[in-house]
């Protein structure tokens, strides 16, 4: 539930964008206006979004069925860490662009958790799902535990019918780009990509979760 601060933070906060306000700027005046905690601030700087950047998000999204027979490329941390909050219980947020995101703010200090293995799981069989031509799973190097998820993610391909792989790499954005379909919710990789799938979405169609819904907002 919001307190009527928070409410007010997020409608201020997309005023400011529609005019054109520097996102960064507009973000810390806004928290600082409001005295928001850190998880609050969070959820401005993930999840709000000007009417315009939204629907350029929204243009960039497609469904699961657009996914048979493209190459696909999989922002690891950044799902992976969405569902496992979904499957964890904790909040997860329906962004003013349709995508979901988690508030988790790991910043390279990821630690695995009971429901890790079960998250890969859960990724792997929308993916099996999906049909694609190809899939790359992508781990960031610099967060704790890359290589040892990129080892358990290409044992768990080894026993399905995908082709695919599972690799560390310093440079996540750039190497996922280079697929015809990205799965990711980073906002920097939505608005270089012309085709990007929400994994998170596609498992809540079949899950309860913990959801926050900014677009009832």
């Amino acid at each position: 539930m919001l307190s009527p601060e928070v409410r007010k933070s997020i409608k201020n906060l997309r005023y400011l964008l529609n005019q054109g306000y520097p996102r960064s700027s507009a973000v810390e005046f806004v928290s600082n206006h409001y005295r928001l905690e850190l998880d609050q601030r969070h959820l401005l700087a993930r999840c709000v979004f000007s009417k315009e950047e939204a629907t350029d998000h929204q243009d960039r999204g497609i469904d699961v069925g657009e996914v048979r027979n493209r190459r696909l490329g999989v922002d690891g941390y950044n799902v992976l860490i969405s569902v496992e909050s979904i499957l964890g219980g904790e909040q997860v947020v329906k962004c003013d662009d349709g995508f979901i995101r988690d508030l988790q703010a790991i910043f390279g200090k990821y630690k695995m958790s009971d429901v890790t293995e079960k998250a890969i799981d859960e990724i792997l069989n929308v993916v099996d799902e999906a049909n694609p031509k190809e899939v790359a799973f992508f781990y960031d190097k610099q967060v704790s535990r890359s290589g040892e998820l990129a080892g358990m993610t290409r044992g768990k391909l080894e026993g399905r019918a995908l082709n695919g792989d599972a690799k560390t790499t310093v440079g996540t954005d750039a190497d996922v780009r280079d697929f015809e379909v990205v799965a990711s919710s980073d906002r920097a990789i939505i608005k270089k990509s012309d085709r990007v799938w929400d994994v998170s979405a596609e498992i809540l169609k079949h899950k309860e979760a913990n959801l926050l819904d900014l677009t009832k907002i």
